[in-house]
């Protein structure tokens, strides 16, 4: 009897494995897998960033190209932020987190960016932490340490608009 169960035991655990790997496959066949050009896995539901700082943001920027940036729900110490900059001879992405708990309206304060891939990886450098504040028409502006360049973003869309 004890081999049964034990046989039994083995068949239902083979079937859940198959189902979970079934489900990945026809996931990543669908176009669900990785993704470097919009997202961050969101957070905590609701989470410390505000509403009006989620989603996509893009820049051109002189001598390095484009950077679009995604910004989703998260929590301080979780990756709120993906940034990728394709420029003529280069293609990096960045994540960074949220360094502290903002105000309603912010400003944002983000770790500092770290490379998670790039082509050529050697042109692909981990950036300092920013701060992400809104200017007065409705653009957002990042800015590093003291003698870094801003770099002012305008909003493409929302998060998940499926336009990644």
């Amino acid at each position: 009897m004890r081999d049964r169960r034990s046989t039994w035991l083995l068949v239902v655990v083979a079937l859940v494995v198959a189902l979970g790997a079934g489900a990945t496959l026809y996931t990543l066949l669908r176009g669900g897998g990785v993704s470097d050009t919009a997202t961050v896995a969101p957070g905590s539901a609701g989470g410390d960033v505000p509403e009006g700082y989620l989603g996509r943001w893009e820049a051109r920027v002189d001598g390095a190209g484009t950077h679009r940036l995604t910004l989703t729900r998260g929590r301080v110490g979780e990756p709120v932020l993906t940034l990728v900059a394709d420029g003529s001879d280069h293609h990096c992405v960045y994540t960074a987190a949220l360094a502290r708990k903002p105000d309603a309206e912010g400003p944002l304060r983000l770790t500092a960016p770290t490379v998670t891939s790039g082509a050529p990886l050697s042109s692909c450098v981990p950036g300092t932490p920013t701060t992400l504040t809104f200017v007065p028409d409705g653009r957002l502006r990042r800015t590093g340490p003291a003698g870094t360049e801003a770099v002012t973003y305008s909003r493409v869309g929302p998060v998940g608009s499926g336009a990644e």
